[in-house]
């Protein structure tokens, strides 16, 4: 179930003269532990649901691996708009889209988020290390006016490019899984 905020008629950014939906935010509106990726891709601005491609396919791995299913998380991405060309989005789009994913945090709620890639450990947690240095690693980081913590991971679609990869994903995934409860 999605949680309604960027309606189709959101004009906010730029992003929403390319787009073909607005891809809000789907899962358990109770979850302990919401996933946070970078923007929607090709499949999922067809589809208008999160996650739902190559790259979700691998996250939906990752939280089997976990043993957890997608029902019991909640799925969103920092802009609900495709980027044009699947470019990372900017910073004036960030900001544009921020107040719905506040609205989104505030609603589900979450004990733990996992941040996924550096784009959203850039914008979220102010972080600009080096995706190595960083993935894994519990952090703290303050949504809808309250602190939460987070852990940071590599970006399902980055994990299809450098395979090697896809074990820390996991990984991260099962240290998600186990702080927020769900293990």
């Amino acid at each position: 179930m999605s949680v309604a905020l960027a309606g189709p008629r959101c004009r906010l950014c730029r992003l929403s003269g390319t787009r073909t939906h607005v891809v809000a935010g789907t899962g358990d509106r109770e979850a302990s532990l919401m996933f946070i990726g970078e923007a929607p891709g090709r499949d999922e601005d067809l589809r208008g649901v999160p996650f739902v491609g190559r790259a979700g396919r691998l996250l939906d791995g990752a939280l089997a691996a976990a043993g957890v299913s997608r029902d019991d998380v909640y799925i969103t991405n920092l802009v609900k708009c495709r980027p044009p060309g699947n470019r990372r989005p900017k910073g004036d789009e960030v900001q544009a889209c921020r107040a719905h994913l506040e609205a989104e945090v505030r609603a589900v709620g979450p004990e733990v988020v996992c941040l996924l890639g550096q784009t959203v450990a850039r914008h979220l947690a102010g972080s600009r290390g080096r995706m190595r240095d960083i993935a894994g690693k519990e952090i703290t980081v303050k949504l809808a006016g309250r602190e939460v913590q987070a852990f940071v991971a590599y970006h399902p679609a980055a994990c299809l490019y450098r395979r090697e990869n896809v074990e820390s994903l996991t990984e991260t995934v099962r240290l998600c899984a186990e702080a927020a409860g769900l293990r």
